[in-house]
């Protein structure tokens, strides 16, 4: 095999190389398959954001009850 052979064999490797790479990036672009999946992890993580935020805003009131009480039962004493 001569070098022009070699060369021109690697010249051709590596656009078949190219041409199968954007094969599958476009394959990969049109692929919706786990679409579903993660619009539900999103919705999921938007709710359980939302259950912590109400728990902790629930959890300083309460704090807050509790400790108005407590001086209330201080100063009767």
């Amino acid at each position: 095999m001569t070098h022009v052979e070699t060369t021109d064999t690697t010249v051709r490797d590596q656009a078949g190389h190219r041409s199968r790479l954007s094969q599958i990036a476009a394959r990969f672009g049109r692929d919706t398959r786990g679409t579903t999946a993660i619009e539900y992890t999103l919705i999921t993580g938007l709710i359980f954001l939302a259950i912590v935020t109400a728990l902790h805003l629930y959890a300083d009131r309460v704090g807050a009850m509790y400790q108005y009480i407590g001086d209330a039962v201080a100063r009767s004493s």
